[in-house]
């Protein structure tokens, strides 16, 4: 977490001149009474403020360190050789939404729950009943709400685990949501049947496509459909991109999959080879945690799906990713559970600790479908280390909603990733029909830049990310949209060039990351999207 009740702040601090320095003293650096009563105009020596060490990347590298503002200001005026960075967090770059607020009442109801709560104060009745009390106008004051039955569109069995969201007012995100139970029913509350819903979305169990309505009501939504995904269809979009690419593209790569966690239990996924758990919090004081690389407890499902995108197997279902001859890491950054507050990033700490040890262990090429935090300093000296060392770092553009690119992408180094999809690689009736929007390609007009995919010209490359089919943790797979989805597919097929170009292979550090990329560049074919939105375009065979 980023800070507590005792009002102490997390920083990150490092040498100014290099990401390596000589051992840092953490005795010698702990802040002064002098420099505290200087910074603060004091009158009188205040007792100095303690810094505490929670983690370090390496003996003489960045340290994760604990302390009050007024340490950390103390700090900064008497050790002005050290960077002292705070700590920020990313975000899984996945498009899926939630209601933020409750819907508003419709203005005559506000008044009528008003005079039916003064009437029965006049009675005596308790504030709770007033609530079921029936207006003459028959209006009643409690929460209205009406039932959804989801089922499947083939037999028509009951499906649980759906989650509907419905709006009321999409820009304010105004609305309600409900998880189906076992019988395939939700119930959402505070709208009524007939109420009208700007927009509704699905997210479908493993095994299914989501569902998008868009000007309806609840009576037109009674029940729902959802349509069963068939991981052979030769109409997904990455079979159709990347479907006739050699069933042992990509060997002899390894790629390092910065996110939740993978599933290496999944038959899709044995190539899984291993990895570390680098969320600081957990591994703290239990070294064995961090063997616990696995997907996360909470929306754990991101990484999985994004690992299958690189390099499914496709040796059991018949799914395959880009690359499916790759060898993968798993480096988990997100943790089991939210920080409070209320906050399921991954802290720019862990993300160089796992950026760290994915060049350690001699990957190829790193995945990054995370994003969304401020310019972070640690994160792009630690992609700099990558990069001279012969790494190409792939990063998620982000999702919010064409605005510019979001960091780490927006780094040069990086390689930043916008979203497309196709038409027709999907129901029509799924949520991916919520993304189609303009510029529309050519000669391809069934093309397009996904309604929520970040732009601007930091953009290297554009990557299928609409409706994208891939493993889930188990034996499951599902569809995901999002930039995060687009990026796995433009790392996948780097590391299907790296392993087919002979003159790549003897190239060593910051020359070996400048071929690939430019080989990468140079496969793309632009989808006339325009410069910002696809860069040099979609990578292709």
């Amino acid at each position: 977490m980023s800070n507590n009740q005792e009002g102490l702040r997390r920083y990150i601090v490092m040498s100014k001149d290099s990401y390596l320095a000589d051992p840092l003293n953490i005795a010698s650096l702990q802040p002064s009474t002098g420099t505290i009563k200087l910074a603060t105009r004091a009158r009188v020596a205040a007792p100095a403020p303690k810094m505490r060490v929670l983690d370090s990347l390496h003996e003489n590298g960045p340290k994760l360190v604990e302390m009050g503002p007024e340490g950390e200001l103390s700090l900064r005026l008497s050790s002005p050789h050290l960077k002292i960075i705070p700590e920020v967090f990313y975000h899984r770059q996945w498009e899926r939404f939630r209601v933020h607020q409750r819907p508003a009442r419709p203005a005559g109801k506000r008044v009528a729950v008003k005079k039916a709560k003064k009437t029965a104060a006049k009675k005596g009745a308790k504030t709770a009943d007033a609530g079921r009390m029936k207006l003459a106008a028959g209006v009643s004051v409690s929460a209205t709400s009406f039932k959804v039955s989801v089922v499947a569109s083939s037999g028509g069995r009951p499906i649980g685990g759906a989650h509907i969201v419905a709006f009321t007012n999409f820009a304010a995100r105004q609305g309600s949501e409900a998880t189906t139970g076992a019988n395939g029913q939700a119930t959402l509350k505070l709208l009524s049947p007939n109420q009208a819903l700007e927009r509704v979305y699905v997210y479908a169990p493993p095994g299914f496509w989501g569902f998008y309505a868009a000007n309806t009501t609840g009576t037109k939504l009674a029940q729902i459909k959802l349509t069963p995904i068939d991981v052979r269809d030769p109409t997904l979009l990455l079979t159709q991109l990347y479907g006739k690419l050699p069933a042992n593209a990509g060997a002899g790569v390894t790629v390092g999959i910065i996110d939740s966690g993978v599933d290496g239990t999944h038959p899709d996924l044995r190539n899984v080879t291993g990895g570390l758990n680098c969320v600081s919090d957990e591994v703290r004081g239990n070294p064995a945690a961090a063997q616990n690389w696995r997907p996360a407890l909470t929306e754990g499902e991101h990484g999985t799906h994004v690992a299958g995108i690189v390099g499914g197997s496709g040796s059991a279902s018949g799914f395959r990713g880009v690359a499916p001859g790759v060898k993968l890491r798993s480096y988990r950054v997100f943790p089991d559970h939210p920080r409070p507050p209320l906050n399921n990033g991954a802290s720019n700490f862990d993300i160089a600790k796992a950026i760290d040890t994915a060049v350690a262990e001699k990957c190829d090429i790193i995945n990054m479908s995370l994003g969304g935090g401020p310019k972070d300093d640690l994160t792009r000296a630690a992609i700099d280390r990558a990069i001279a060392a012969g790494v190409v770092v792939v990063a998620a553009a982000g999702n919010d909603d064409r605005q510019p690119v979001s960091f780490p992408a927006a780094f040069v180094e990086c390689v930043a990733v916008s979203a497309m999809g196709r038409i027709g690689s999907f129901p029509k009736t799924s949520i991916g029909s919520s993304d189609v929007a303009s510029p529309k390609g050519s000669p391809l007009a069934t093309d397009f830049v996904a309604d929520f995919s970040n732009f601007g010209p930091e953009i290297d490359t554009t990557g299928p990310g609409v409706e994208i089919v891939s493993t889930l943790p188990g034996t499951s797979h599902g569809s995901l949209s999002g930039t995060s989805m687009a990026c796995p597919a433009v790392a996948g097929f780097a590391a299907y060039l790296l392993a087919k170009d002979a003159a790549l292979k003897p190239k060593t550090g910051a020359d070996r990351s400048r071929a690939l990329k430019d080989a990468l560049y140079a496969c793309c074919k632009p989808e006339n999207f325009g410069r910002d939105y696809e860069g040099f375009g979609l990578p292709l065979p």
